[in-house]
């Protein structure tokens, strides 16, 4: 029986996929168009629904008010339509947001939207990307609602401690991918000022630790549950795996992808987090806004990285003439 050369295989594949290459110039096109797609789907939905422009940006707003007028913050909420969307930020999120309240709310929120797509603009030319990427569903959906994803995923990408400490600060989780770029000093520094506020408003948290359930429970209701598999032992347990697998090799892809695969009651903007480490899959998978479709895409991506490093390898020392 003859042997099979696998070097020779591998060789034959990438022919193979040389004869593919007229193919890949159509990719941007597509992927515009399914941008496109998507995103008028979402945003004509949500002005059909009469979901107001800016929603998040309200909530933020009249839970900081609250707060400095002495109520509850977390009690806030927007109202439209039947539908009842409520505050679920930590204290500290509600220390940082509580200057704001200076403004009118109408004058805030147009203030976030700006600051919002602004910020927006500068990750995807950040992130050398073309700016139809601004089409992104998850980011476009952020745009719209003033959600402070943005702006916590722009402070991430600017480096240095500050930016990476009010991140922290504004939503715990912007933690997770610090981690996975080993900025653990940027790290340690947001969760101090997460601590920080503390001092300065200890009643907050008591308040915060007190009705911590009714919070959560309150979420993940409003949310359905969300969009990560956090709600779903059956997927959550497969993607933590393969994610933990991920970040033995590759941290920082793992530490990226981790927030949109695996957070409680996450939303469908938390998948802006994959656009540092994106792959075509990624991009068509996570463009769709289905709940429970990122922990499979992410799961998905992760076995595809899994499997592609070996043959990866192998190839490069098909295409590097030994010295």
């Amino acid at each position: 029986m003859p042997t099979l050369n696998m070097d020779s295989l591998t060789a034959r594949g990438l022919r193979q996929l040389d004869r593919l290459a007229p193919l890949r110039r159509l990719w941007s096109p597509f992927l515009v168009l399914w941008f496109a797609g998507q995103t008028y789907g979402r945003i004509s939905t949500f002005l059909r629904n009469q979901v107001p422009i800016g929603l998040d940006a309200h909530i933020y707003y009249r839970a900081a008010a609250d707060w400095v007028a002495g109520t509850d913050p977390w009690r806030a909420n927007v109202t439209f339509n039947h539908h009842v969307f409520s505050y679920a930020g930590t204290p500290a999120t509600t220390v940082l947001m509580a200057p704001f309240t200076l403004l009118s709310e109408d004058a805030y929120v147009a203030l976030w939207l700006t600051l919002t797509a602004i910020t927006a603009v500068w990750i995807v030319r950040r992130l050398k990307m073309p700016l139809w990427w601004l089409l992104f569903p998850p980011l476009t959906e952020a745009m719209f609602s003033g959600n402070p994803q943005i702006v916590i995923f722009g402070l991430l990408l600017v480096g240095g401690s500050v930016a990476a400490a009010i991140s922290v600060a504004l939503k715990i989780y912007a933690v997770v991918p610090l981690v996975g770029e080993r900025r653990i000093r940027d790290a340690i520094a947001g969760l101090a000022l997460t601590a920080a506020t503390f001092a300065l408003a200890p009643g907050l948290w008591r308040n915060y630790v007190v009705e911590f359930g009714a919070i959560s429970a309150r979420l993940a209701h409003e949310s359905d549950k969300g969009f990560s598999a956090y709600y779903f032992p059956l997927l959550l347990v497969p993607v933590a795996v393969l994610l933990g697998l991920l970040a033995l090799r590759d941290r920082r892809t793992a530490g990226w992808l981790a927030v949109p695969a695996l957070w409680p009651a996450s939303e469908f903007h938390y998948s802006t987090f994959a656009m540092p480490v994106m792959s075509p899959l990624l991009a068509v998978l996570l463009a769709i806004p289905s709940q429970q479709l990122p922990p499979v895409a992410i799961a998905l991506e992760a076995t595809r990285r899994l499997a592609g490093g070996p043959i990866r390898r192998r190839v490069e020392r098909i295409r590097t003439p030994s010295p």
